[in-house]
């Protein structure tokens, strides 16, 4: 019994491990070494290609101007933006500081 649940935990393993090898494109796929390709649409692709990489670049930099920095990039201390965003969690949260309204009766 004992061997028989080895001999299948080995042979599920060997699967697992072939199957995703056998999931990943082949690289014929994408340069034939036989065809010759017209040197307008190799600068075709590489235009596209660097329109991509600007297109990331702008992305990252966008990203960068909306980061959570606490103020320590424009000389603001942390600590008091830190005081300040528990000052707004507290005004927020119902039994918190502020005019306390009466019930009217």
């Amino acid at each position: 019994m004992v061997r028989a649940s080895l001999l299948i935990c080995c042979l599920l393993g060997a699967l697992a491990l072939m199957l995703p090898a056998a999931a990943y494109p082949s690289l014929g796929n994408y340069y034939r070494p036989g065809l010759q390709y017209e040197p307008e649409q190799l600068m075709d692709m590489l235009n596209r290609l660097n329109e991509l990489m600007e297109m990331e670049r702008k992305m990252e930099t966008n990203n960068e101007k909306r980061d959570f920095d606490m103020g320590i990039n424009r000389g603001y201390a942390g600590a008091l933006q830190a005081k300040h965003l528990m000052g707004v969690s507290a005004a927020n949260y119902a039994a918190g500081p502020g005019r306390r309204r009466r019930d009217s009766e």
